[in-house]
């Protein structure tokens, strides 16, 4: 038997890189109709998942487990994914617990962290004065991270005590880069999202005007 010496963080990069590589070769066997090519392949994926499990019970014994798939199937902007698709996602986020009153994004600055909403309160403002409240669990917050100029186009702060997951920028183009169809899904559903708000937006202005028009 040999044994190699890993940090946590050199076995969480070998997790990522076999993962992606999983991910490569079964793209591979969906596509080949020759049976022998796909026994080999079929054998290779086994090995390897069996080798990522092994890897993922190390970390979550070290408290560095992967973020279950069930805490994404509600988020916005995964909707469609299939379960592989969220376990790739998965790998790129971490938890942070957040106390009320911190500043997760300001406008204007660049956007280089997505966060998805799991408990509590986050209030978004802009310049022009417009505030909108996100309470419901899957909500995403930066979504300008997604989109070039890649600029934060409201500023965060949390209200309550958060739960949130969080991506950084490098981490979500290596994935688009690494899974494009993945890609088009995520950027499909993003464009439902901003038009959804965008349209929230809208008639909460139109709901304002309303209630300050003179009575007649």
């Amino acid at each position: 038997m040999i044994q190699i010496e890993l940090t946590h963080e050199n076995v969480e990069m070998l997790r990522e890189i076999l993962a992606s590589h999983l991910s490569q070769l079964r793209m591979e066997l969906a596509c080949t109709d020759r049976r022998d090519f796909r026994d080999y392949l079929k054998k290779r994926g086994e090995f390897l998942e069996g080798f990522i499990r092994d890897l993922e019970r190390e970390l979550s014994a070290a408290g560095k487990g992967l973020i279950s798939i069930d805490r994404l199937r509600a988020v916005e902007i995964f909707q469609g994914l299939t379960d592989w698709d969220l376990k790739i996602v998965a790998q790129f986020f971490h938890e942070e617990q957040i106390q009320p009153g911190v500043l997760l994004c300001k406008e204007g600055e660049i956007a280089d962290r997505l966060f998805i909403l799991e408990e509590g309160g986050v209030t978004l403002t802009t310049q022009k004065g417009e505030s909108y409240e996100l309470r419901i669990p899957g909500k995403i917050i930066g979504w300008s991270f997604l989109v070039s100029p890649n600029l934060y186009t409201a500023t965060a702060k949390t209200r309550t005590s958060c739960s949130l997951l969080v991506m950084k920028s490098p981490d979500f183009y290596y994935l688009i880069h690494k899974e494009p169809k993945m890609g088009v899904k995520v950027m499909d559903n993003l464009a439902r999202v901003v038009a959804s708000r965008l349209k929230g937006a809208e008639e909460a202005r139109g709901r304002e005007a309303t209630s300050n028009r003179p009575i007649a």
